[in-house]
């Protein structure tokens, strides 16, 4: 018994039972050679054209499906009071370091009194001034600088009289003193984890919008670093204050407010491009992500790379290699190598963000000790991401494609598939029914495949 199989022939009879648009001119027999030729063309065209269309789209979902638009309820806002770092002048607590000598009992006692003096003093940018002393590297530079940097007991005080306080962190610019900063608990002088990291910040609205913050009597004028709240100060955005008078200083900020919709968390890092702090990849800092802080971790895997090694300046919450007093000199050579690094960077912005510009300021000598005052205009317009694609409506795009090009819908497909499977089926049972009936001559199987019409 001789049985062939065609797939023309399958196929035809698949299709013909189906609702799929011009597919039936190419399986008529009728048809003539000019018309198969046409519609096989129109098809293949547009099979290839929705291809294309419905792969663009996909990619734009799946890498780009957000979009920042313009908010301007701002009624209904609460907005972050600035945030600002001080790094006082006069830090030394001359009678801690005169104690400390005391204990140590030196064998030059002049030599370590300077070490603790520039040790006080010192930033990250003048850090390669301690190489000279590196006798005293087995020393604990942070506990040293928490006994010998004097303590400020003060609070900030807020326009409706509520006091804030004021904490002491260590930075790269040494032991200083931070209000209203979300990672108090990353940067505290104390160590890591010390202060809770879901701390309240000072947030004021359009009803609150004479709120003001002041430091009132203090005994030195600092270097004033102003950021957001979710930020380590840095160096671009200091304002300092001349130490040779007191001063009086009010200044005015301006947010930048960035927020998020609640929608945005649904999609994958990589298609919104930012992260939320709970979201951190960071070695360094893995309980917390912000885009400042992964810059910082880039520039500290910098320090180890070029002299294997970092300052004492940071909390980390990994163990990694503090720099011997001779070895900060390598930093200060490779400073522009590392600057140069830092472009290599791949840091995502923050889903939630708020930045400060400074609008104007005072700044006068007078009689009474250092103030400092500091205020916010309330915005009425803030950025806000939102998604602009979204899942269902990638997937209603790819159906009206579809559906525009080649008439295709999900009960077209649905019906393809069972028509495939009842044919088979049916094909199966002739094959079956064909070998229960053998005829007299020698019985063989043979499938033959053919794809023309004959």
């Amino acid at each position: 018994m001789t049985y062939e199989f065609y797939i023309s022939n399958f196929l035809r009879r698949v299709v013909q039972n189906s609702t799929l648009h011009a597919v039936f001119h190419l399986t008529n027999v009728k048809s003539a050679a000019s018309e198969k030729f046409f519609w096989r063309l129109m098809i293949w065209s547009s099979v290839l054209s929705a291809l294309f269309l419905v792969a663009l789209f996909w990619i734009r979902y799946l890498t780009n499906p957000t979009v920042i638009t313009l908010d301007r309820n701002y009624h209904e806002w609460n907005t972050t009071f600035p945030s600002l770092t001080i790094c006082f002048h006069d830090r030394m607590n001359a009678t801690a370091r005169d104690e400390l000598i005391d204990r140590l009992k030196p064998n030059d006692t002049k030599k370590l009194e300077r070490f603790l003096d520039l040790l006080v003093s010192t930033d990250i940018f003048s850090v390669g001034e301690l190489a000279e002393y590196d006798e005293y590297s087995e020393m604990d530079f942070k506990l040293i600088l928490n006994q010998l940097t004097n303590v400020i007991n003060r609070k900030v005080i807020l326009g409706n009289d509520i006091e804030a306080k004021f904490y002491r962190v260590i930075t790269e610019m040494g032991i200083c003193y931070s209000f209203n900063s979300d990672i108090i608990h990353l940067i505290s002088s104390e160590g890591l984890g010390i202060y809770n990291p879901a701390n309240e910040l000072v947030e004021i609205n359009i009803v609150e919008r004479e709120t003001t913050a002041s430091l009132r009597n203090l005994t030195s004028n600092g270097d004033i670093f102003y950021h957001g709240p979710f930020d380590a100060p840095l160096i671009l955005k200091r304002f300092k204050v001349h130490t040779s008078a007191s001063a009086f200083l009010t200044m005015t900020f301006k947010p930048v407010t960035v927020t998020a919709d609640f929608t945005i968390q649904d999609l994958y890092v990589q298609q919104r491009n930012c992260r939320f702090r709970h979201e951190s990849n960071l070695d360094f800092f893995p309980s917390y992500y912000s885009n400042n802080l992964c810059i910082l971790e880039c520039r500290l895997k910098f320090f180890i790379q070029f002299c294997g090694c970092i300052p004492h300046f940071y909390n980390l919450a990994v163990r990694v290699p503090i720099c011997r007093l001779k070895q900060l000199k390598c930093l200060m050579d490779n400073h522009n190598n590392i600057t140069r690094s830092l472009s290599s960077c791949v840091c995502l912005k923050d889903c939630h963000s708020i930045s400060f510009t400074l609008q104007n300021y005072v700044l006068f000598d007078w009689f009474n000790d250092p103030l400092i005052k500091w205020d916010m205009d309330v915005p009425k317009v803030r950025y806000s991401r939102r998604i602009i694609y979204g899942f269902v409506d990638a997937v209603a795009s790819t159906g009206g494609i579809a559906g525009l090009f080649f008439g295709a819908s999900v009960i077209t497909v649905i019906e393809l598939i069972f028509l495939f499977i009842k044919t088979s089926l049916k094909s199966l049972e002739s094959y079956r029914k064909k070998q229960k009936h053998p005829s007299e001559q020698n019985i063989h199987l043979k499938i033959k495949i053919n794809c023309h019409k004959k």
